[in-house]
């Protein structure tokens, strides 16, 4: 072959080695990109997924094996002076490359990347960095040609292969660094989105209602919204929306001239983060329906996660409502010490006195829940829901105590229980095909949450009780002893188990183990698709299967 022919072959493929890699990084960078939306575009919480097993998750092996290893077949072929390897190791380059961009497929989604601004934003400029490496790397490879000497067409080659490793190695990286790049761009759209928010909330004033708490906060806002609905027009933050951009954008897109109420959930990953809510929406009254170990592992200690918390109460205005749980320690606690001019407490136990409402002979069944709401002031009604979960109570009470406060009778609050649905993923009855019933209690899950599902599980005596899990998470220095204390009320409860994730489930595992329950009916699988592959073996008609908890894309161990 010709030296003309030659040139152009290694111009032809230097192109193509680099387009391929390109590929691989714009593929790698919205990849990255999906986890880093999952976590509030944190760079310090991804970067720690990332070192967590950094061979797998930062880079990938796959590239690395074929490009190291044409490295190694083009540096022997240079030595015994072979010029066509050049060209034919950039073929092989790509044609490797694209066969695994065809086939390698990541693990199915739960979640799918949205593609908001940010994330447009965040993409192309990924990408912009990923294609800047690629035409500089290009441009320095191909310089070798001209750049005399011994051998270059094989400089050129090993120049190529080691920038192809480059690009698509670090593709992570050009992520983390668009993410710091555009940090003021993001932090002014997000100022001009709150000065809209916050200039509406003054505009239109409803009365605004705060809850946080380790767990609950979601279902009780959920439940208050369908109780003050007799009277009122409420606006309730939907879903999981509890972050400063996700109550903006609520208030922008859905706050309207007849709201009477705003129903506000308050999410912390650290001290402050409430405090900064309650600056922005100046809650009225404010609810705390728990504090336990639930983040533990951002917060570092329980009583950090307590002074996060409290920062609701302190943000009262002096003609504030603080409401409390008083079945909790630490929110009675609070209740105790808070400044705020009113105090109503909460709780199922009334001998310790002092609270407002409380609910007495409270019965738990797989249809339900009955009580009857007692108050300080000798009133009685009974009600009923098809709530699931005996520390759901608690929830109801924490509600039914702010609708009284908004002026709604005893009787208008038992009359507007039974009209309260599951939310969504937090012990949702569902008919499943076949004649099964499935318990979707997938959104989260804590210690007192994951027993309490336990417990509505074993409420079910029809048919065979099922459990899928990958247990639980964020549980800081505690984790393990709480996976397996989950794990042995498991083994006391359900016929069959099965566990999502060998490494996640360990300690579920020895809980299970200890209670001594049969090996054959413990299913350990990787993912939720092999988890429901193993149902599809096991189940028949009449039996019940609880989804405790389902971990983001982050938690994956692949």
């Amino acid at each position: 072959m010709s030296t003309v022919h030659s040139r152009l072959l290694l111009l032809l493929f230097t192109a193509s080695s680099f387009g391929v890699a390109l590929a691989w990084s714009l593929r790698r960078c919205l990849r990255t990109l999906h986890l880093l939306q999952q976590d509030g575009y944190s760079n310090a919480r991804l970067i720690k997924w990332l070192r967590r097993s950094p061979a797998k998750r930062f880079f990938d092996a796959r590239l690395a094996v074929v490009l190291l290893g044409l490295l190694v077949i083009q540096s022997a072929a240079t030595l015994l002076g072979a010029p066509s390897a050049a060209w034919l190791s950039l073929m092989a380059w790509t044609a490797a490359g694209t066969v695994l961009l065809a086939s390698v497929r990541y693990p199915p989604e739960k979640k799918k990347l949205v593609f908001t601004g940010r994330s447009i934003r965040l993409a192309a400029l990924s990408a912009a960095i990923c294609a800047g490496a690629c035409v500089i790397l290009a441009r320095i490879s191909l310089l070798q040609l001209d750049a005399g000497g011994r051998a270059p067409a094989a400089r050129a080659a090993m120049g190529s292969l080691l920038a192809s490793l480059f690009v698509t190695q670090m593709a992570p990286f050009a992520v983390l660094l668009s993410n710091v790049l555009l940090a003021p761009v993001q932090a002014g759209i997000n100022g001009y989105y709150i000065r809209r928010a916050r200039h509406r909330l003054r505009e239109l004033a409803p009365r605004v209602v705060g809850i946080t708490g380790s767990y609950g906060k979601t279902s009780t806002k959920f439940i208050l919204d369908t109780l003050l609905a007799e009277k009122f027009a409420v606006l309730k933050t939907p879903e999981s929306f509890n972050t400063l951009m996700g109550v903006s954008r609520t208030i922008n897109e859905n706050l309207l001239p007849d709201h009477r109420v705003l129903i506000v959930e308050m999410g912390a990953y650290r001290r402050g983060d409430v405090r900064e809510l309650c600056e922005f929406v100046r809650p009225q009254i404010g609810i705390i329906t728990a504090i336990g170990p639930q983040h533990l592992e951002r917060f570092g200690s329980i009583e950090a996660i307590q002074a996060a918390k409290q920062e609701l109460i302190e943000s009262l205005p002096p003609s504030g409502v603080a409401i409390l749980n008083d079945d909790d320690p630490r929110c009675r606690e609070l209740a105790d010490g808070s400044r705020t001019a009113k105090v109503l407490r909460y709780g199922t136990d009334p001998s310790s006195g002092g609270l407002r409402i409380w609910a007495e002979q409270v019965g738990a069944s797989s249809a339900g829940l009955r009580f009857v709401l007692a108050t300080n002031d000798g009133q009685r009604a009974e009600s009923r829901c098809v709530l699931l979960g005996r520390h759901n109570v608690l929830n109801v009470l924490a509600a039914s105590c702010a609708a009284l406060e908004f002026g709604l009778r005893l009787e208008e609050v038992a009359q507007a229980i039974p009209k309260i649905q599951p939310v969504p993923h937090r012990l949702q009855l569902i008919e499943g095909a076949g004649g099964v019933v499935v318990i979707d209690d997938s959104y989260n899950s804590n210690p007192v949450g994951a027993l309490g599902a336990l417990e509505a599980l074993s409420q079910f005596t029809t048919g065979r009780r099922v459990l899928v899990t990958p247990g639980m998470v964020e549980l800081g220095s505690i984790e393990q002893a709480q996976n397996e204390e989950f794990g042995a009320k498991a083994a006391r409860v359900c016929d069959y188990i099965i566990l999502v994730g060998e490494k996640q489930t360990r300690a579920v595992l020895r809980g299970v183990e200890r209670e001594r329950f049969p090996r054959a009916r413990v299913r350990v699988v990787p993912g939720l698709g092999e988890a429901r592959a193993e149902l599809q073996k096991v189940l028949r008609a009449g039996d019940v299967v609880l989804f405790e908890n389902d971990l983001p894309d982050l938690y994956i161990e692949a």
